[in-house]
């Protein structure tokens, strides 16, 4: 039932000015044009959920990016704490960037009172194509959280870490 509430809500457009606010707070839309974050905010939608609240469910087919404003979350495989996030980060990205729809890859629950911005999976993909220095920077950050999941496996394998 949280999906279906969450579509009900009305996009943010570029009247909003605490979404506008929170997304110059993430180092990768810091120095973006206002007229661009008004583009993507056309598409979005602000949501607050309360601690322990579900945001992304394994398995669900939404394919959109959530952005933190404010609160933190955790990424949980199985149960399993996998990362911890907090404002000015995102999570959903992978969804977005695959080709076909393959189901979310973890649960996403607020730690504490978050609120997050909520892009639309399409108008991200197009937002990306007509700012690839934005691309650019989600790569870049993909890169790190790869890297990281791939040294937390070798330690777990007992493997020795590969060289950065």
């Amino acid at each position: 039932m949280w999906e279906a509430e969450f579509y009900m809500a009305s996009t943010l457009g570029a009247g909003s000015a605490e979404a506008m606010e929170a997304l110059r707070r993430v180092p990768m839309f810091s120095e973006l044009e206002p007229k661009q974050l008004e583009s993507l905010l056309d598409e979005s939608t602000l949501k607050t959920y309360e601690e322990g609240a579900t945001i992304i469910k394994d398995g669900s087919l939404l394919a959109d990016m959530y952005v933190i404003v404010k609160g933190k979350v955790e990424v949980r495989k199985k149960g399993k704490v996998i990362a911890r996030l907090d404002e000015g980060q995102f999570f959903g990205e992978m969804a977005v960037l695959n080709a076909e729809p393959t189901g979310r890859s973890a649960d996403v629950l607020a730690t504490e009172k978050t609120t997050c911005v909520r892009i639309r999976g399409l108008a991200w993909t197009a937002f990306l194509r007509r700012n690839p220095d934005v691309a650019i920077e989600v790569i870049r950050l993909l890169a790190s959280r790869l890297r990281k999941t791939s040294r937390s496996l070798s330690l777990l394998q007992n493997l020795p870490p590969a060289s950065s």
